[in-house]
């Protein structure tokens, strides 16, 4: 009787999981450990029996090692759309909190100061130690600091600042889509300054900061 109740918690927990999101095996098994108070070694081993079985169900595919999704049935068999962004997710969430910001190349093109295109999504991610699968093109970094949801904006900010430095910048007003990009994030400027002088080394702080206090004389002076 204990065993249905696990596969019917286990098979809740997937079904109510947005279609999209991705499904760790690891935090199923943390959940059910919980909530039945039992073994946390037996909890995983029984959450991979019941998620292979919901595989062989057809209502999930696995997306990489511990990662699941709700799948679908196609002409071509059972497929998980947007299963790089599946992946991404997992590193960029945990639930409703943020855990990791894109950064790099890919974090300038997407503000629009840059137009290359790079082969490789760089994500800062509290899970920086895990491993994206290689196919996915991401590749994890360290964060300047724990990442939260409060703090997540300003960090890849001051990081796009601080990769000014270092891509080629095209656009021909990147002070002008910067401001405009803090903006419409809602961000503190005064804050944002106060991150910049945290974590970022001397000589690109000048730059940031420069960029920075350009938009705070504005305000005084309106």
């Amino acid at each position: 009787m204990k065993a249905e109740t696990y596969i019917e918690y286990v098979t809740t927990a997937v079904g109510s999981t947005p279609y999209g999101a991705p499904i760790h095996a690891a935090t199923l098994a943390d959940n059910l450990a919980e909530v039945f108070q039992i073994d946390l070694g037996k909890a995983r081993r029984m959450t991979n029996v019941y998620l292979g079985r919901l595989i062989d169900s057809g209502l999930i595919a696995r997306v990489a090692h511990g990662i699941y999704a709700r799948a679908e049935e196609s002409v071509f068999g059972i497929a998980v759309p947007g299963r790089d962004k599946i992946i991404a997710a997992t590193f960029l969430y945990s639930g409703d909190e943020t855990i990791g910001y894109e950064t790099g190349a890919s974090s300038l093109n997407q503000l629009g100061l840059s137009t290359l295109i790079p082969a490789k999504r760089h994500i800062a991610t509290n899970r920086y130690r895990s491993a994206a699968p290689d196919y996915s093109g991401i590749v994890l970094k360290r964060p300047l600091v724990h990442v939260t949801t409060r703090n997540a904006p300003y960090l890849q900010m001051v990081e796009a600042l601080r990769d000014m430095r270092n891509y080629p910048i095209d656009a021909y007003n990147p002070k002008e889509l910067i401001e405009v990009a803090v903006e419409r994030r809602g961000l503190d400027w005064e804050e944002l300054v106060r991150y910049a002088h945290a974590y970022l080394k001397p000589d690109e702080l000048h730059d940031a900061v420069g960029i920075i206090f350009g938009r705070l004389k504005k305000y005084e002076a309106a």
